[in-house]
């Protein structure tokens, strides 16, 4: 069934190809990242060893994403002759209680997630927590550009790519079209080939991508993915000391400092990876999966 749940009100549209979508999507994307990063390196503010470094990561995650959407905005306003609603950007009085809950829930399950690691012995206190040293105004300053990072990547895949499938094959089209290259994105392909945690990350992966689907569904707005994606890569690093996405960042957390514990395997603790590449992680994400499709359900026939 078709399906159109982002208020649009243009006319004279025009739709994008589909078969253009997901190579448009990276295209945007990467353009963004090339826009702000090489003005960057040339003038000797970041290279590749110091752009997934603090406080340089701040400009990488705010300057490059913001780059990328304003590519996008551009495709929807002047090829699409579409407004930025009918990719899920609204203003509406909902939407400042979508974004609180669904920073809530990220946190939650982030948390929950790393508690899950740490009970059955996949992770254990690297020193003694001493509030006196906790890195406050990087944990802000991290907070609000994990916020913009998180969005844009928002923006572009539960936003414009699922709406834009949804239009034309139907929502579940959408919400697997979308996490597919969600997953193929984010696949590190200069990293040694191994099954079992290839596995667990794209379960993940496609997991997380499904359940902020589901959420965008349910919603009929952005902004509660948004915040629960922003909340998600912030809380790993700045609660617990644990890498976000390979991202590790020498960041005194603000409740606990949590490492790997010696000769855990990497499947429960993720690894270098962190807290997302863990089994625990993906059943966590599972979880929710069902019960959002099980909630979007009884919502539909009610």
């Amino acid at each position: 069934m078709i399906t159109t749940f982002f208020s649009d009100k243009a006319e004279n549209s025009r739709k994008t190809w589909f078969w253009a979508i997901p190579i448009l999507l990276p295209f945007f994307l990467i353009g963004g990242q090339i826009m702000a990063l090489l003005p960057a390196r040339w003038a000797n503010l970041l290279n590749a060893e110091t752009v997934e470094t603090y406080p340089t990561i701040l400009y990488f995650l705010v300057a490059s994403f913001a780059a990328g959407f304003v590519l996008l905005t551009l495709w929807v306003r002047y090829f699409e002759r579409r407004n930025l609603a009918s990719i899920g950007i609204a203003f509406v009085p909902e939407a400042k209680g979508h974004f609180s809950k669904g920073y809530v829930y990220g946190l939650a399950m982030a948390a929950i997630s790393v508690l899950g690691v740490w009970a059955v012995g996949g992770y254990r206190m690297e020193s003694p927590q001493d509030f006196a040293q906790v890195s406050y105004i990087p944990i802000v300053l991290l907070c609000f550009s994990f916020i913009v990072q998180s969005s844009v990547e928002e923006f572009f895949f539960r936003g414009w790519m699922l709406s834009r499938l949804a239009e034309r094959f139907g929502i579940w089209t959408g919400i697997l079209g979308n996490g597919a290259l969600f997953t193929l994105m984010h696949v590190d392909f200069e990293a040694a080939f191994e099954p079992l945690p290839f596995a667990i990350f794209a379960t993940m992966t496609m997991t997380f991508s499904i359940f902020t689907s589901l959420l965008v569904v349910r919603q009929k707005t952005i902004w509660g993915a948004a915040a629960w994606h922003a909340a998600w890569n912030w809380s790993f690093i700045t609660w617990f000391g644990l890498p976000t996405t390979g991202i590790a960042l020498d960041v005194k957390p603000l409740w606990v400092d949590l490492m790997m514990r010696e000769g855990a395997p990497e499947w429960l603790t993720g690894g270098s990876d962190g807290p997302e590449n863990s089994i625990i992680t993906s059943a966590v994400l599972i979880a929710c999966c069902v019960l959002a499709a099980w909630g979007a359900g009884r919502k539909k026939t009610a």
